[in-house]
């Protein structure tokens, strides 16, 4: 289409999906090679994984919604530059303190926390970032390809991680990820397009601007089951980053590089996923196309506590490549929809209260996951981590989403957000 040609010609969002794909790979590599640094240089188990990867995650809680209110006032390129050399200079540190024999799991968690701290800011930046960057005929592309991009690296870093690991060590691995920050950064402030704010109008407290976008998302017959299934979902991938890595590592006796390889053979599910994203969203609307993802997603993890010693490669890459499959139609469609329907003075109300809730459930998951296996063992563990995960369809099947029968041209095509779509799908 001619809104996507034209977005491979602007200069200025091609920069920004280079950093931003570049930070995010960076970001997923850190969630296998932290965990590893943990369990094979400090010799930690499945409790303090968990804790490693809860501290990752709370920052969504703690700083997630405040976030969405000071990116409202603020220029977000520049916040996209910081947080990127900050994470540079922070996976610097772990190889720094290995050499001079100094590492600590209290470092780790220390530097995992600071992470996701400049990790949620990035994230609730570029996509508040992106409307102003792009007009509304490109937004959908525009949208799918940033989405996409990133959820391909949520998949695939992970096991570029664990590849790294395995050829290099953790501590290495880290520093090459490193080299990636610094590239986004760069990337950042290459973009030349100045940034248009919103009009400085008189603000009520933080406290009522959080609330007005807390009310905004729960009280959405589309955003607040997006936010649920997707809560539910990063609950269980965090889970599954703590349980299955210590299952792998500890039960089937797979390496490191195996590990990796896992990740990235399972993951090519991701290419078929976006290649299907924007035909079926024409075909069966955004809404059933966006549902087809969770249903993928949520069954996924149901084969790999089937795994075994002596059959576990194949169900391990089976369950991933259906997450992978399903992560496109699921996410690129939900982001669009969201961006949509919210009026542009709520996006970083409504991008950070989002964040909140789905980000927000994965030190839970992560922290639950690592007291489960410690109680009742790994392989328990993951069996039920794979039920909840089947029953969270539940939270989009039976709602409205499904009445949502735009395609993508037609989802941005208004000028006043939403009008289509609450036409269309009414």
């Amino acid at each position: 289409p001619a809104a996507v040609r034209s977005l491979l010609r602007d200069w200025d969002f091609v920069k920004l999906w280079i950093a931003c794909t570049t930070a995010s790979l960076g970001s997923q590599v850190s969630v296998l090679a932290l965990p590893l640094a943990a369990i094979l240089l400090l010799h930690s188990g499945a409790f303090q994984v968990g804790l490693l990867a809860a501290l990752g995650t709370l920052p969504y809680l703690l700083v997630g919604l405040p976030a969405g209110v000071w990116l409202e006032r603020l220029p977000r390129r520049p916040v996209l530059a910081i947080t990127a050399f900050a994470r540079m200079a922070l996976m610097c540190l772990v190889p720094a303190t290995w050499a001079l024999g100094r590492l600590t799991l209290l470092e780790l968690d220390v530097v995992a926390f600071t992470l996701g701290i400049l990790t949620t800011l990035f994230d609730i930046a570029w996509q508040v970032y992106l409307p102003g960057l792009v007009d509304r005929g490109r937004l959908h592309s525009a949208n799918a390809y940033l989405w996409v991009s990133s959820s391909g690296a949520q998949l695939a870093g992970p096991g570029l991680g664990g590849a790294l690991v395995g050829a290099l060590s953790a501590p290495t691995a880290l520093l090459a990820d490193a080299i990636g920050f610094l590239a986004a950064g760069l990337v950042v402030l290459g973009i030349r397009r100045r940034e248009i704010m919103g009009e400085v109008e008189r603000r009520p407290s933080l406290v009522r601007e959080i609330a007005e976008g807390m009310r905004f998302v729960v009280g959405h017959r589309y955003l607040r089951p997006i936010a649920m299934f997707t809560g539910a979902n990063n609950a269980v991938v965090a889970a599954l980053n703590v349980v299955l890595i210590v299952y792998e590592a500890k039960v089937l006796h797979m390496g490191a590089g195996a590990i990796g390889v896992v990740f990235l053979i399972g993951n090519t599910g991701l290419l078929l996923g976006t290649a299907l994203v924007r035909p079926l969203a024409s075909r069966l609307g955004v809404g059933r196309t966006l549902l087809l993802g969770a249903v993928l997603i949520a069954f996924g993890p149901l084969l790999l506590p089937l795994a075994t010693p002596l059959f576990a490669i194949p169900l391990l890459i089976g369950g991933w490549f259906l997450q992978a499959l399903g992560s496109p139609l699921y996410g690129a469609n939900q982001v669009s929809l969201r961006l949509a329907i919210t009026p542009r003075r709520l996006l970083a109300r409504m991008t950070a209260t989002i964040k909140f809730f789905v980000m927000g459930s994965m030190p839970i998951g992560s922290f639950l996951a690592g007291a489960a296996a410690a109680a009742i063992g790994l392989r328990n563990t993951l069996w039920l981590i794979a039920a909840i995960s089947a029953a969270s369809i539940l939270t989009v099947l039976l709602t409205e989403l499904r009445r949502v029968e735009v395609g993508p041209d037609e989802l941005h095509r208004s000028d006043e957000a939403g009008e289509v779509v609450t036409e269309l799908a009414s």
